[in-house]
């Protein structure tokens, strides 16, 4: 009928007054692991880009999404925040390449998990793993022993695999040495070789190392072969 009007249900003129907007959701307050976290997420992304020197706290923190008073609460200046960056990110190297190293499977598939677990970190952490093992480079004590130490942890563990592997044949001193190899093939290899995003170019990669490492490990542990190493 002409004259009459029509309201859409759900309208926010269904009573003929304007409803006010609802008001917005409360942020949710970060708890202190939360905020610790994020904050170390912003730091590995500026000091991965611009490193240590270049990077600034103004750029950490607007990065993170918070004030610098915020920022300089939980880590009071640019090199705590840095030493705490690091000391995450080789726990949680060590953490994964332990896991793959005790994991309840052959030595070989050891070896591989844990050569997995180095490409799968640089490519979750890549400015992080850069910054790491870059910068640390000539750089003060501090870092030298923190990255010294994982490192010697993780050798230690790759050094016992391989003995267990000889069966005896091989001992402690010479299984460092190999362990040694071991590591700084993979550290480089997961460095020079970008495989962000590519599953299957990792996987590739990781393969081949597996098999020049598998063949060496075995050579060196087979019976004879260190007799044979002693005369030649």
């Amino acid at each position: 009928m002409i004259g009459r009007t029509y309201r859409l249900v759900g309208s926010p003129y269904d009573s003929g007054v304007p409803k006010a907007p609802a008001a917005a959701r409360p942020r949710r307050r970060l708890k202190g692991p939360e905020r610790r976290a994020t904050l170390l997420d912003a730091a590995r992304d500026v000091f991965g880009r611009e490193g240590y020197h270049a990077a600034s706290m103004e750029a950490v923190a607007r990065r993170a999404g918070v004030t610098k008073p915020t920022l300089y609460d939980h880590f009071p200046s640019k090199r705590d925040l840095y030493l705490a960056l690091i000391d995450a990110d080789l726990e949680t190297l060590r953490r994964r390449v332990g896991d793959a190293l005790s994991a309840p499977t052959g030595n070989r598939e050891r070896i591989r998990a844990s050569f997995q677990a180095y490409y799968d970190f640089v490519d979750e952490h890549g400015p992080g793993f850069r910054l790491l093992m870059q910068e640390v480079v000539g750089a003060d004590r501090d870092l030298r022993r923190r990255v010294g130490g994982v490192r010697a942890n993780i050798l230690a563990e790759v050094a016992d695999l391989i003995v267990r592997e000889s069966e005896g044949r091989l001992d402690p001193a010479h299984a460092e040495t190999v362990a040694l190899a071991l590591v700084g093939m993979v550290e480089t290899a997961a460095q020079q070789r970008d495989t962000s995003g590519d599953a299957r170019a990792r996987s590739e990669s990781v393969d081949t190392l597996v098999r020049l490492a598998w063949r060496g490990i075995t050579g060196l542990t087979e019976p004879g072969a260190s007799r044979r190493t002693a005369t030649h």
